[in-house]
C-alpha cells in the first residue's frame, strides 16, 4: 500500500477526496501528525495537539461491491483499530457506537468513514482514525484520553502509524473471508455498555434503555419500555 506523509493538512480524509481521481492505485494511506481542520461524527471537529497525536487516513476503490457493505467495513474498521491498540497492551478498550475507541469511559480514538456510492454501491471508501497518543492536556475534553496517560511514556508517532498500515494493508481479505455473523459477534463482545442500563437523548429527551447490540444495517439496538427499538447514528446519543 503506498504511504503519503504530510507535514501538515486540514483534513486526511479531505485531502483523498481533493485527490482520488489522480490516483492510479486503488488503496493508498495518508498521514500526518499536524492535522488543523479534521471531521468527526455529526459533523463535530477532531481537534489535536500539533505533532503529538496520529491523523491517518485509508482509501480504497472497490472492486468486489457486493461484498463492501456499510456493516462489514464499519465492522472491520473498528476492530483493526482495536487490534493495534492491543499491541501496545492497551487496556480495557470498547467500541462505543458507531465509530470511537474508548479506553474505560474516555475515548482514545475516533474514525469516520466516507463512501461514494454509484448504482446503489460502494464505489470508493475513505476510511479516516485519529488517535490520541502523546497528548496529554485536552483542555475542557473531559473524555478523553491518550496512548501517553494510559501508559505513562512516549510514543514513536512513526511506528504507530505504519502498524496502522499494515494492518489496513490486509483489509480487503477482512471483508471478503469473514463472515457478517462472526464480525458481529466480536464487535459486541467489545461493545461499550452492552447489556448495561445507560441514559440517551433521543429528540432532545433523556431515556434510560439497555443497549443490546447492532443490526445488519448497523444500527443500535436499545430496550425502552419493554420494546426493542433501533436507532441510526442521528436519532440517538449516548450519554457518558
Amino acid at each position: 500500500m503506498k504511504l503519503i506523509k504530510l507535514n501538515a493538512i486540514d483534513s486526511t480524509n479531505e485531502y483523498i477526496k481533493l485527490n482520488k481521481s489522480f490516483f492510479s492505485q486503488n488503496s493508498l494511506a495518508v498521514y500526518s501528525f499536524n492535522q488543523t481542520n479534521g471531521k468527526g461524527q455529526r459533523g463535530k471537529k477532531w481537534i489535536t495537539e500539533p505533532y503529538k497525536n496520529t491523523c491517518i487516513s485509508f482509501y480504497y476503490r472497490v472492486d468486489k461491491p457486493s461484498e463492501y457493505t456499510l456493516l462489514k467495513i464499519n465492522l472491520c474498521t473498528t476492530l483493526t483499530v482495536l487490534e493495534v491498540l492491543k499491541s501496545y497492551d492497551i487496556t480495557d478498550l470498547k467500541i462505543k457506537w458507531p465509530n470511537d475507541i474508548m479506553s474505560g469511559n474516555r475515548k482514545i480514538a475516533g474514525i469516520l468513514i466516507e463512501t461514494t456510492m454509484v448504482k446503489n454501491k460502494i464505489n470508493d471508501l475513505i476510511i479516516g482514525i485519529g488517535l490520541n497518543v502523546n497528548q496529554t492536556d485536552f483542555d475542557v475534553i473531559k473524555e478523553a484520553t491518550s496512548m501517553k496517560i494510559l501508559k505513562n511514556k512516549s510514543f514513536n508517532l512513526h511506528m504507530i502509524s505504519k502498524q496502522f498500515v499494515e494492518k489496513f494493508s490486509s483489509f480487503d481479505d477482512k471483508i471478503s473471508n469473514i463472515s457478517k455473523d462472526k464480525l458481529i459477534e466480536k464487535f459486541c463482545y467489545h461493545l461499550f455498555g452492552i447489556r448495561e442500563k445507560r441514559k440517551f437523548a433521543i429528540e432532545e429527551k433523556v431515556v434510560e434503555g439497555i443497549i443490546l447490540g447492532i443490526t445488519d444495517n448497523y444500527m443500535l439496538s436499545v430496550e425502552l419500555d419493554n420494546q426493542v427499538k433501533h436507532y441510526d447514528n442521528e436519532q440517538i446519543k449516548l450519554i457518558l
